[in-house]
């Protein structure tokens, strides 16, 4: 479905043109994507601007992106119902986006919050594979075995968790990288391997990563972290 995304389509879709007079538009110079003319018949992302003459076909959009530390205690929904939740936790600059890389109440670290639907679903569909960093602390020491189990892929919710990356960091605490994301996994996992945990932070989903972020602090992605995320 590529050419519903063509220059050509987009000016008979939303301008009414037939595509004989599309495509002279364009030999002729009169398309400009991102400003600049150009003469063949190119896919149109959703984050090019394309316009002919002076008619403005398709507008640059205003999206923005942020790296939020959420804190332990504040509730991963939008709900002004719920004290607790980001529609009144958040700060004030961060209201009114939608966040990427839920996270359950009692744990902590990086959500990405933005207005780009596209990119919110590239990162959120299991389909594209994005990594989730983790550090996760246990109330009891692991083993071999047990970093070995994790790595292989636990049974939880009828199913056979996904192969995974694992490395210990102290004997209480160690590193995980998933790229799943099934509802409280690896709370799950290590319960279902006899351990609980006590703490659990995420610390990058895909290239974007917490860094020196403090609970309840954010920034603002820069230009290379939003162009990466856009490729995964």
């Amino acid at each position: 479905m590529n050419y519903r995304n063509k220059i050509s389509y987009l000016l008979v879709r939303k301008l009414g043109l037939s595509f004989k007079e599309a495509n002279k538009a364009l030999t002729d110079g009169r398309v400009r994507l991102n400003q600049n003319l150009v003469y063949e018949n190119v896919l149109v992302s959703t984050y090019d601007s394309l316009s002919i003459d002076d008619t403005l076909v398709q507008p640059e959009k205003d999206y923005v992106y942020y790296a939020y530390h959420k804190p332990k205690g504040v509730e991963c929904s939008l709900s002004n119902q719920i004290p607790e939740s980001l529609y009144y936790q958040a700060p004030e600059e961060l209201k009114g986006l939608f966040y990427a890389g839920r996270l359950d109440k009692d744990s902590e670290g990086l959500l990405i919050l933005m207005n780009d639907g596209h990119l919110y679903n590239q990162i959120i569909q299991p389909k594209y594979k994005v990594n989730k960093r983790y550090e996760v602390h246990l109330e009891k020491p692991h083993d071999e075995a047990f970093l070995n189990q994790l790595a292989e892929g636990v049974s939880i919710k009828g199913g056979t968790t996904l192969p995974c990356e694992v490395w210990a960091i102290t004997p209480n605490s160690f590193g995980i990288v998933l790229n799943q994301g099934l509802n409280r996994q690896i709370r799950r996992m290590c319960f279902a391997l006899g351990n609980y945990v006590t703490k659990l932070k995420r610390l990058s989903i895909g290239n974007v990563s917490l860094g020196e972020i403090p609970a309840g602090g954010h920034r603002k992605l820069n230009l290379e972290e939003i162009t990466q995320l856009r490729n995964l």
